[in-house]
């Protein structure tokens, strides 16, 4: 009798991992039928028009480094958007014919302008710019940019707003941290007056799920909100008249985005559920789950006809599509994943909790390989500081896995999800507590025997790439390499080239550097350098304005200096994060090939 012999089934390309083409932000058209979209297919963000009905979907426009928050005019002809073309984040506001062959301009200034929205009668365009200072405020242009006014004169930054439904009044969101607020303004006598505010309490949901402050009812005689006045974010509406409110959803979960349907009779928003977050409407006193039944789902928005929902969806297995929902069932209308993942080839987390230092429970999500026997483990802390790791499509968590790396991504003390108590706790504590539970995430790995004790890697981006340092140096034995990306490591040099936002928060979060100078470098890694015994890789980005480069050059030279053993690499065509494809392919491979390289097998 021959035998057969059986071979190894081929693991698929990393590059698989990038082919899918990306989804950020969307507007439904007035007729129902197509979606205005930014997506990248391979090179930069750019604007699409997709069918609803076929899937299909055609190139608007392309251009610069990034288009971003399309918004169709009220009849449709016209698209609004925002433009980076150098990745330094001073975007401008443009207007394209739904056709994509008039193209005008609407802000010529050296300033961050974002989110524009036109007026009910499609005569006006709102937007958030710091044209006018260094804060975030709210203004109002003609289509032309030729008559441009401030409508808000804010000390803190202004983060959402919202036209009410005749155009002459505009809400928005102010504030940071717990000095939050919402307004309203009157848009022709440019007069507004705080409707929402209460001292220790936060309005609108934190985090990057496209959450919103508030939403008007269709007669504009209220406003839905949500607010952590309990601890979670709950929503509640409010009587503009009276000045009245009632909470109308309650929950364990933090909401979000709240919106009435187009008649006002039902409720929609989403709902965090650990390791996920889900879309809900609430019809009187019955709710349903619209959303897949995993990952994260985030850019819900009503149809035009109330009739059903738009919604974004993805999980670490499947990368995001764009989904409808008629009656019970989502069904996919985008097919960016050109073919289906081999069965079992990608890992899904679960939701795992571990005591940190002071014996509070840290929440995580916790990946195991499917090779098994390499034990070996990689902590991600998350960016932010003030988001949430979820289930979410994440090339990197998936490349460490098939090299046969555990790995926790701690969602510390800080993080939104998990209650006002909580969220707070790194006020005037950053690099503290927080660091800790960073820590205490790779300790979970080794205590429960999963990982070596000399086989465990750190990898951080942004807030997540200071943290990455931070631990490098304050607990050196921990580690067998990491890897920080666009991060920061002094906090006085850091806050003294922010601007609007990112200061604000940071005054808030940290304190005066003048002041606490003991504290922000007992809070620094880069006065800690001659402590670091891991190798390590750093990257940056010549453009980045929120962790400029001169952080990462800083640290490598004084490290060279001292003979520590780093690696560093640079990308003079990026801002903050890639927005080129091939940019962020190189950095991914770069960086879990380094990892692979120097912690042991």
């Amino acid at each position: 009798m021959t035998g057969t012999r059986r071979t190894a089934r081929k693991q698929p390309s990393v590059m698989r991992l990038f082919e899918a083409t990306e989804i950020q932000d969307y507007d439904i058209h007035p007729d129902g039928t197509k979606a205005v979209c930014s997506v990248n297919s391979g090179r930069n963000w750019e604007l699409a028009v997709l069918d609803l009905r076929t899937g299909r979907t055609r190139r608007l426009l392309s251009g610069g480094q990034s288009l971003m928050s399309p918004a169709y005019s009220p009849c449709g002809s016209t698209v609004a958007y925002h433009a980076d073309f150098e990745g330094d984040e001073d975007h401008d506001i443009f207007t394209v014919s739904a056709d994509g062959k008039v193209r005008r301009r609407v802000t010529r200034d050296c300033a961050d302008n974002q989110h524009p929205q036109f007026s009910p009668d499609g005569k006006r365009i709102a937007f958030i710019s710091n044209r006018d200072g260094d804060m975030e405020n709210l203004f109002v242009s003609d289509l032309r940019g030729r008559s441009v006014r401030k409508l808000s004169n804010e000390e803190l930054p202004v983060r959402t707003l919202e036209w009410s439904p005749d155009g002459s009044r505009m809400a928005f969101g102010t504030g940071i941290g717990d000095e939050d607020y919402i307004s309203v303004v009157d848009v022709e006598k440019g007069k507004a007056r705080r409707v929402l505010s209460k001292r220790g309490v936060e309005y609108g949901a934190n985090g990057d799920f496209g959450a919103a402050t508030s939403n008007w009812s269709p007669d504009g005689s209220r406003l839905l909100f949500t607010s952590n006045e309990d601890d979670q974010f709950d929503i509640g509406e409010l009587e503009l008249s009276s000045r009245r409110t009632r909470w109308l959803v309650r929950s364990r979960g933090e909401k979000m985005c709240p919106q009435w349907s187009p008649d006002g009779a039902r409720l929609a928003y989403l709902e965090t559920e650990d390791p996920g977050v889900r879309l809900k409407v609430k019809d009187g006193r019955r709710t349903t789950v619209l959303s897949p039944t995993d990952g994260l789902t985030r850019s819900a928005s009503w149809l035009p006809d109330g009739k059903g929902m738009a919604m974004v969806n993805g999980s670490s297995v499947r990368p995001e599509e764009l989904y409808v929902v008629r009656t019970s069932r989502p069904v996919k209308v985008t097919s960016f994943q050109r073919k289906p993942f081999p069965r079992g080839w990608l890992v899904g987390p679960r939701a795992v909790r571990y005591k940190s230092f002071d014996g509070r429970e840290i929440p995580a999500l916790l990946f195991e390989p499917k090779r098994k026997g390499r034990r070996a483990g990689v902590v991600i802390p998350h960016g932010g500081p003030e988001m949430q790791s979820v289930d979410m499509w994440d090339q990197i968590v998936q490349m460490l896995l098939m090299r046969g790396f555990h790995v926790i991504e701690p969602n510390y003390r800080g993080s939104t999800g998990y209650g006002r108590e909580f969220l707070h706790l790194h006020d005037r504590d950053m690099g503290g507590g927080d660091l800790m539970d960073t820590v205490f995430a790779g300790n979970y790995l080794v205590d429960r025997r999963m990982v070596d004790e000399d086989r465990l890697g750190i990898w951080g981006a942004s807030y997540g790439g200071y943290l990455c340092l931070l631990a490098l140096t304050k607990a050196p034995d921990l580690w067998a390499a990491g890897v920080s990306i666009v991060g920061f490591f002094d906090w006085e040099t850091e806050m003294a080239t922010e601007r609007g936002f990112l200061k604000a928060y940071d005054l808030k979060k940290m304190g005066d550097p003048e002041k606490d100078r003991d504290f922000f470098r007992e809070r620094s890694p880069a006065y800690y350098l001659d402590r670091l015994q891991a190798p390590l890789m750093m990257t940056a980005s010549a453009r980045d304005v929120r962790c400029p480069p001169t952080e990462s050059r800083a640290v490598v030279e004084k490290l060279r200096g001292m003979g520590k053993q780093v690696e560093y690499h640079e990308y003079p065509d990026e801002g903050h994060w890639p927005r080129k494809r091939k940019n962020l392919v190189d950095l991914y491979t770069r960086t879990t090939g380094f990892l692979d390289e120097n912690i042991p097998r």
